[in-house]
């Protein structure tokens, strides 16, 4: 495994909490740029629901048996 040599320069106590972070900071920036770019979303927390349509319903009658 190629990536396991990397503890050999930099400390588990350091690499983690700094892999850790730079996690947190992209799901932050992430979800940043969800509420910027959308309307639909900041709205949905405030809990705005778009109003449903209702369906126009037509009796249709069905034709008779010969």
């Amino acid at each position: 495994m190629n990536e396991g040599r990397i503890w050999l320069y930099v400390r588990p106590t350091v690499g983690i909490p700094l892999f850790f972070i730079a996690f947190v900071l992209a799901a932050l920036a992430v979800h940043a740029s969800i509420l910027n770019n959308t309307t639909w979303f900041a709205a949905y927390w405030q809990g705005a629901a778009p109003v449903a349509k209702t369906a126009s319903v037509t009796p249709t009658v069905a034709p008779a048996a010969s």
